[in-house]
């Protein structure tokens, strides 16, 4: 009986443990860190556009960098399981102030899920907005094939991504997603009024400023987190009665340093909650077998014959004495 039960005792373990890494462990993986201090930068070595410092068009490098910190402090205010983030971005063509393209955001999101969690102050260039859809990452566990919303801060909506395919970055396979965004007017903008052939001395234009963008992400499929992301756009500005004139064209990609960092950094984090997913199956189907072989060895155990004759019969006194004299007819014989 002995046995039985330490095969039954391994296989509770076994679903205690497989139960606890489902509902416990993967949460407690399965989470955006409380103290996010990231940076990324994306280049385009032949970007197009129209220089304000020199009022010429340029085709030079173009460098955009977008940092991301937590606010701590507001985070332990609003509790719960959010963090309240602060966005920068801008972009330049020679790292000299001011830069060609800057924006900022203060917004919080849920740790488990990434979607936005409302609060007070929630901005965009210092203008009250309410964050739609993903912004920083995609949530844990990607569905292959499932297109999500994401954030786009020129336009001030979620925008859906649709997921293309897979491909390997750095060694790390990752999930595709791509949209393409039509050119929309977002704001105003004013531009000297040469640039729609008025003249040198013409006033300036206040213009409607247009924007198109092929957006490209590939984001790891555990974490969510984008590893790599492109960005190909086209800004334009346009007055009445004059046909659009280009203000910016480029295509700008994380660069490899970037890229091999965020590899570095979350391939580890991929493979535990991969194994995450995976055990817990593992170890409920083997304490499942184990309990029933354990349940099966017991009755086996409690079958087996002890002092019973093969006869199913006990013995009785006179069985046990006639056991143990010779017979007769064999003894005349010998």
């Amino acid at each position: 009986m002995r046995k039985s039960a330490v095969v039954i005792g391994f296989g509770a373990f076994f679903l205690t443990m497989a139960l606890m890494l489902k509902f416990y462990a993967y949460d407690k993986l399965a989470v955006i860190p409380k103290d996010i201090n990231t940076s990324q930068s994306l280049t385009d070595p032949k970007a197009y556009f129209f220089d304000a410092d020199t009022l010429k068009y340029r085709t030079a490098p173009m460098t955009t960098r977008l940092t991301v910190a937590v606010d701590k402090e507001e985070s332990k205010r609003v509790g719960g399981n959010a963090i309240v983030l602060d966005k920068w971005q801008y972009s330049d063509n020679n790292g000299k102030p001011p830069p060609m393209d800057a924006s900022t955001a203060h917004y919080a999101v849920d740790r488990h899920t990434g979607l936005p969690v409302r609060i007070p102050d929630e901005n965009a260039n210092g203008k009250p907005v309410q964050t739609q859809g993903y912004t920083i990452k995609f949530p844990f566990d990607l569905v292959k094939g499932r297109s999500y919303p994401y954030w786009d801060g020129t336009l001030g909506k979620a925008i859906g991504m649709k997921y293309v395919g897979t491909e390997s970055i750095e060694g790390m396979q990752t999930y595709k997603y791509v949209v393409d965004i039509p050119p929309t007017v977002y704001t105003k903008f004013e531009v000297p009024g040469f640039l729609f052939g008025l003249g040198q001395d013409s006033p300036a234009q206040n213009a409607d400023r247009a924007y198109a963008n092929q957006r490209t992400v590939w984001a790891d499929p555990q974490t969510g987190v984008f590893m790599k992301v492109e960005e190909r756009q086209t800004q334009t500005v346009s007055i009445p009665g004059h046909d659009p004139v280009p203000l910016v064209r480029t295509a700008t990609i994380m660069d490899d340093a970037t890229v091999k960092a965020n590899v570095d950094e979350y391939k580890t984090k991929a493979m535990q909650l991969k194994a995450l997913k995976i055990a817990p199956w593992v170890l409920g189907i083997l304490g499942v077998l184990l309990l029933i072989g354990g349940a099966a060895l017991a009755v086996l155990l409690g079958r087996r014959p002890g002092s019973a004759s093969g006869t199913g019969r006990m013995n009785g006194p006179d069985d046990e004495e006639s056991a143990t004299q010779p017979d007769d007819e064999f003894a005349d014989r010998t």
